[in-house]
């Protein structure tokens, strides 16, 4: 009864507390360090402190050494195989502290212990090759096997390691093994499902739900990385403004006009992509205006790409749910930003062409300090 107690409750319940607390330790306050060596320096501290003590509490009471390896399989899978390597590398060295504390230290478990860790990382290293098997099932399996396997007495010879019985260590550590797994995978669960969460919230800040381009904020935090920068890129700003869009909303309903949207954005995304090797950003300002970002591209090739864009654009109609044909058009203002004139101001000055190029009849693109 107390081996179960203690192998099945309270030495996974303090290995639960530790991969808890490593875990907050290398996302919380690890970021804080100047110097990632000395993170490392204090978590093997703990980790050998924490070896010492479950070593000592199993060989008090039993007179055996179990889970010296959940820290090291945990890590291997979840934090990183270098990490798991380093994590495996300690448990030989603290278990010979635990032997001489304690009086009974051999060789002959030492070189027992160390063939287990070298068996125990070969192990995880090959079930890791296996493809069809997730994660986390290639964690579990791994560390079953190294805590049924792993288990070590320390009171007599090593005929005695045969001695050891079902009911009296290996049912007690897999129910501890169990629990371990348990807590492993519902925290697991947890983080990921509040990381999605993150990524969503992400998403949903950074790019505009209806067409899936960047959005405002997404290009007034580039606005302002890109004015603080020493030696700023050279930008090309395009401002675009989907013709007739309030005659459309009126005559074919806002649905129809969201899907127009949607419709104008795909092609702008197509086109871009591929026809243009260099970098740049589409965003949608808001309603039906656009803009697309040219970073370290000549203002002449931009103008020029955007007319065969307005040519690709024109070659293609938008059919509504009620079969019928919109004609989607629209204007554009280009202006380029320098080291003397930042990026807003070339906004405004886009913004400037492109209401020239309303004013004139719509469907042109005007460019002051373009050849036409």
């Amino acid at each position: 009864m107390l081996e179960i107690f203690i192998l099945g409750f309270i030495v996974p319940l303090i290995t639960i507390c530790f991969l808890f607390c490593k875990y907050y330790f290398f996302r919380i306050y690890v970021v804080s360090l100047e110097h990632q060596f000395w993170a490392y320096i204090i978590f093997y501290f703990f980790l050998g402190n924490f070896y010492f003590v479950v070593g000592s509490l199993t060989y008090f009471y039993l007179e055996i050494i179990c889970f010296q390896y959940v820290v090291g399989v945990t890590a291997f899978f979840l934090d990183g195989r270098y990490r798991g390597y380093m994590a495996f590398a300690l448990v030989p060295l603290v278990l010979i502290i635990v032997e001489r504390v304690n009086g009974v230290y051999s060789p002959v478990t030492i070189v027992y212990v160390f063939l287990v860790m070298i068996a125990s990382i070969i192990f995880c290293e090959l079930i890791n090759f296996l493809t069809d098997i997730d994660l986390f099932s290639k964690y579990a399996a791994s560390l079953v096997v190294t805590n049924i396997v792993s288990p070590i007495l320390l009171n007599t010879e090593w005929k005695t390691y045969l001695r050891m019985s079902t009911s009296d260590v290996y049912l007690p550590v897999l129910i501890g093994t169990v629990i371990i797994l348990w807590f492993v995978y519902g925290y697991s669960a947890a983080l990921q499902r509040k990381e999605v969460q993150i990524l969503e919230l992400r998403y949903e800040a950074t790019y505009d739900g209806l067409t899936d381009l960047l959005n405002y904020d997404s290009f007034s935090n580039y606005v302002t990385n890109a004015d603080e920068e020493k030696d700023p890129q050279h930008h090309v700003v395009v401002m675009l403004d989907i013709d007739n869009f309030k005659q459309i909303n009126d005559k074919f309903g806002h649905l129809e006009g969201n899907n127009v949207i949607r419709f104008f954005s795909t092609s702008l995304k197509i086109f871009f992509n591929k026809n243009c090797s260099k970098d740049f950003e589409v965003y949608r300002f808001g309603g039906e205006e656009f803009c697309i970002l040219f970073k370290d591209q000549n203002i002449q090739d931009c103008f020029e790409l955007m007319m065969r864009f307005q040519e690709n654009l024109a070659s293609k109609d938008f059919v509504t749910d009620k079969k019928q044909v919109i004609n989607v058009t629209f204007s554009g203002g280009v202006a380029e930003a320098n080291e003397l004139s930042g990026i807003e101001k070339a906004v405004k000055a886009a913004d400037m062409a492109l209401y020239l190029a309303k004013k004139t009849g719509r469907g042109q693109i005007v460019c002051p300090d373009c050849e036409i």
